[in-house]
């Protein structure tokens, strides 16, 4: 029995120093993704300011952008491993659009590092990525004001749509030079016996916003409800990534 015990008692332990070792964690990564995309919109609202102009904002963004937005596919990571309490999935679904657009849209494709859709995106990006890791940092040192806590779910109602279609802009003016250039196409033969269109891929992608959009966004409008709404379930959200 007292050897039962003393192993309950070094697990408990380990749990603990876990669970504090996880929140450091946690505070480290949100701080750093905050001070990344504020950054970045720094960057992007006194480029825009001066220049009077999107061409040249992306040599100027690129490398924060590729850096803090990759970072985000540890969100992912942290719902595997259940250090944040989220759906691994529907985390899956808000990174990828983003990453896809970066490395798949963005870097390679010229003529949309100029379109005027990337500044809608960057600002979009970059005030929502902002609110959201400074909350969930304060939230995790137990600190988040109110303020904060009501941008978190509110000004999503507009930045949201603002992302998607500064996202959707991207991919309309990529569309040709992707069909011109056969971008990352497979033809056939090869060993592997496969093809692969990535121009009717990115028209697939568009087409998915049709049905997850409206999921993701309804999610969001839940959770405001549930924490602006008033009453019991007036409660801070545990998620921290």
């Amino acid at each position: 029995m007292e050897r039962e015990g003393t192993k309950a008692t070094t697990a408990k332990r380990k749990e603990s120093e876990m669970s504090v070792f996880s929140k450091a964690y946690l505070v480290l990564y949100n701080g750093v993704q905050t001070a990344g995309w504020g950054y970045l919109l720094f960057n992007t609202v006194k480029f825009l300011i001066e220049k009077q102009t999107v061409v040249g904002l992306w040599p100027e963004c690129k490398t924060t952008v590729a850096i803090f937005q990759t970072l985000a596919c540890l969100e992912v990571v942290h719902c595997m491993i259940g250090i944040v309490p989220s759906s691994a999935l529907v985390t899956f679904m808000q990174v990828f659009s983003r990453v896809f657009m970066v490395w798949a849209i963005l870097i390679p494709v010229k003529e949309a590092q100029d379109a005027p859709s990337l500044a809608v995106t960057f600002i979009a990006w970059g005030i929502t990525e902002v609110v959201r890791y400074s909350y969930y940092a304060t939230n995790l040192l137990g600190c988040s004001p109110g303020f904060l806590t009501w941008c978190r779910y509110s000004l999503f109602l507009g930045l949201y749509p603002m992302g998607v279609a500064g996202e959707m802009g991207n991919i309309l003016y990529a569309l040709n030079p992707i069909w011109r250039r056969r971008l990352f196409n497979i033809a056939l033969p090869n060993k592997f016996n496969i093809s692969f269109n990535f121009y009717y891929a990115c028209i697939i992608l568009m087409l998915t916003y049709v049905p997850v959009f409206p999921e993701l966004f309804n999610h969001m409008r839940r959770q405001r409800k549930k924490i602006l709404g008033g009453g019991s379930e007036n409660k801070p959200e545990k998620k921290s990534t």
